[in-house]
């Protein structure tokens, strides 16, 4: 039996990738601020990524029983303001990096510091994307927040194998999905977003990926971590 820690477990990917866990045994623990799985091994979390202070407050919940591997799932992210840099909120700008950055950091560092004498597998998981290799216009804060994390991840990778640690890091994009953050960017409009349009296309052409495919495709990953080459890659390799 394996735990997972999944943030944004309430919807889309993270919700995915819990029930799937769940279907397959294992106990799981959903960080969000709302609750929408109900199942005897899933223990919700109530913790809004966004507040600092709550979050220097929490702490991961002990694990008694005797488990085959500890997870962690950073999945919760947001899309941000989809305006271009000199228009767009500066509030929004802080939260979207307090969420897709900070609060990832620390929960890792957490994870790390409670779990690294445990003797028990260990891996980190942080949902990645493709915007964080190349550029997208009004995207300037999502694109350079997952940049920041891929870095994150590769130099925390680095830690671990520089003092010998069994924590595996991984930092994994999966592709464009059907999820609420694609209903956000297809309601920008063309004048704040020269791509508005394809993205609208993705969806009346059926390209998206679903979040079950995605969550089957990340199950794959957590269990074969050998087989993925570097710490930054994309489920779109494994197609």
């Amino acid at each position: 039996m394996d735990v997972f820690f999944i943030t944004g477990a309430s919807s889309g990917i993270g919700k995915a990738v819990a029930e799937l866990a769940l279907c397959k045994g294992h106990v799981v623990y959903g960080v969000s601020r709302r609750e929408t799985i109900q199942h005897e091994n899933f223990h919700q979390i109530t913790l809004d990524l966004s507040d600092l202070e709550a979050l220097f407050n929490w702490s991961f919940p002990e694990i008694k029983e005797k488990v085959d591997r500890i997870i962690l799932i950073n999945n919760a992210g947001l899309i941000g303001d989809i305006k271009r840099i000199g228009e767009a909120s500066d509030q929004e700008i802080a939260k979207l990096f307090q969420v897709n950055v900070t609060a990832p950091a620390i929960l890792m560092n957490k994870f790390i510091g409670q779990f690294k004498a445990e003797k028990t597998a260990l891996t980190v998981l942080n949902v990645s994307s493709g915007a964080a290799q190349y550029p997208i216009d009004a995207w300037a804060p999502y694109c350079g927040s997952k940049a920041a994390i891929d870095h994150f991840s590769n130099t925390v990778a680095l830690e671990q194998e520089i003092t010998n640690g069994s924590v595996r890091i991984l930092s994994v994009g999966p592709g464009v999905v059907d999820t609420a953050m694609q209903e956000t960017i297809r309601t920008a409009t063309t004048q704040d977003f020269s791509r508005a349009d394809h993205f609208k296309e993705l969806k009346r052409n059926n390209e998206l990926i679903s979040p079950q495919q995605v969550a089957e495709e990340y199950m794959w990953v957590i269990d074969n971590p050998d087989k993925i080459k570097s710490v930054v890659s994309s489920l779109r390799d494994l197609r």
